[in-house]
């Protein structure tokens, strides 16, 4: 302001405020273009209440005569992405490239009645299209995230039927069953405070769904869901804390340093179902899902397979260091791999850990090889706090694999230590991801999957880890306050 009467001075300020107003109005698009463009995938994850949401859903008609029904999600519709230069899943300050990427793991259904048993494909090397698995992918918009769903086995989830009882139950994947584009919006930080994106979202039943199953789905005049879908998304690869005092949180937290993966992600997607009310509950499955994505690094054709790879560029027993998520799983009936609802909510028995892995990427196919450990477990406790897991004191060995053509792994996980017997050995898979320069790798492991065995828990999880440079740090990093 100037005072009363001083015309040049008034119209000084005049020209200032003007001046101010522009440089407002130009900073506040500049923002708004680059919250459009970043989105919640390239912002840092923060602590926000926790919503409930309903997932917006289109339900599509799996038909059951034809095999090339345009309509129907199929394997060749989920092709691989390959990484080009600029590619980004997620990436702090940077927004995801948007693609369809295929959700790539290990999905695991259970059902809640006493003779249902846990199921998963029959093989850890599965095919696309085996009896237990289904079809998902999944792309990352400003507003949210999309995931196409269906089902190319049978039984694959009560969220994929048209009807519920036992005679309307999938048979061959087309059968009986819808596939499914769900939309969900902006994720939350994780109700347990881990480094990961959040859903939690109703799926709402069709009016002929409600008609046929009334004593399921209405509560007086009240619509009830099908079940809850549970969606956990990260691409943390790890915290260095450096400096911690004990008796001052805030300053051990300035120094701390976390990785990112930005080429690939990992995480859990259960669906939980409502239980009870139908003809045979064993028509109400639920699934628990592992998985991975990424922008692949390689593929099984010329000059681009793993055996192509230089031997000026070749990875020798490259180090790389990750985190995991995953989720203990109890049989509670005779029968194996018997659970009590909702082992894929939330309730379930949540873990945590380290991840180090350690392989061989060159021309030559037979050194190709991929191993390593899982460490330092925790589990949530639900008075609010994770704590280190009893069950499991040691590490847990992935036993040296092969690494295919095409980037993708698989092995043994070895009978884990510490585990008082209480678990026996499983299986993992996974690819690897982004440019060679900063390698990833991503997958899935079940611990104690062989169904013929009396066992009593499981263990399914998902993973990410980042190549470790010469100078000892991995992945995307992010100093606290600030890059």
């Amino acid at each position: 302001s100037a005072p009363a009467g001083d015309y040049d001075r008034i119209g000084a300020a005049a020209i200032q405020v003007d001046d101010a107003e522009a440089a407002e109005d130009e900073d506040e698009a500049k923002l708004r273009r680059a919250e459009g463009s970043t989105g919640w995938a390239g912002a840092s994850v923060v602590a926000t209440d926790i919503p409930r949401t309903t997932v917006t859903v289109t339900r599509t008609e799996r038909i059951k005569d034809s095999k090339d029904v345009a309509t129907r999600l199929k394997a060749a519709n989920l092709p691989a992405v390959m990484y080009e230069d600029g590619k980004i899943v997620m990436k702090d300050g940077s927004g995801s490239s948007g693609d369809r990427l295929r959700m790539r793991g290990i999905p695991v259904r259970w059902t809640n009645a006493g003779s249902g048993v846990l199921r998963h494909p029959n093989s850890m090397a599965v095919a696309a299209d085996s009896s237990h698995n289904i079809l998902a992918g999944l792309t990352i918009t400003p507003s949210g995230l999309a995931v196409d769903l269906g089902g190319s086995g049978g039984r694959t989830g009560s969220d994929l039927r048209i009807t519920f009882n036992t005679a309307g139950r999938i048979v061959d994947g087309t059968s009986n069953a819808y596939d499914l584009a769900l939309k969900f919006g902006k994720p939350a930080a994780s109700p347990t405070g881990n480094a990961e994106h959040y859903w939690t979202a109703a799926l709402m039943p069709t009016d002929a769904q409600v008609t046929a199953h009334e004593a399921l789905l209405k509560e007086g005049t009240r619509t009830l869901s099908i079940g809850t879908y549970y969606l956990r998304l990260s691409n943390h690869a790890g915290v260095d804390t450096n400096l911690e005092d004990p008796d001052d949180p805030v300053a051990s937290a300035r120094d701390d340093v976390n990785s990112y993966l930005s080429y690939a992600a990992y995480g859990l997607f259960d669906f939980v179902p409502r239980s009870g009310g139908v003809d045979d509950d064993r028509a109400l499955s639920g699934r628990i899902f592992p998985f991975h994505v990424g922008y692949d690094a390689f593929k099984d054709a010329t000059d681009m397979k793993v055996t192509d790879v230089a031997d000026a560029d070749k990875i020798t027993e490259g180090k790389f260091k990750g985190r995991t998520v995953a989720q203990e799983l109890v049989a509670t009936e005779a029968t194996p791999y018997t659970l009590t609802p909702p082992a894929g909510s939330t309730n379930a028995v949540l873990l945590r850990g380290d991840v180090e892995l350690t392989a061989t990427i060159s021309g030559t196919a037979a050194t190709n090889k991929i191993s390593g450990k899982i460490m330092n477990l925790e589990s949530w406790d639900t008075k609010g706090y994770w704590e280190n897991y009893a069950r499991i004191t040691g590490t847990v060995t992935l036993s040296e694999g092969d690494i295919a053509a095409d980037g993708s792994f698989n092995g043994v996980v070895a009978d884990p230590d510490g585990s008082a017997n209480v678990f026996a050995a499983g299986a993992y898979r996974g690819s690897f991801y982004g440019p060679l320069s900063g390698l990833e790798a991503a997958g899935a492991y079940l611990i104690n999957y062989d169904p013929a065995g009396s066992i009593e828990r499981s263990i399914v999880g998902g993973f990410g880890a980042a190549l470790v440079r010469e100078d000892g740090s991995w992945g995307h990093v992010v100093q606290a306050g600030g890059n």
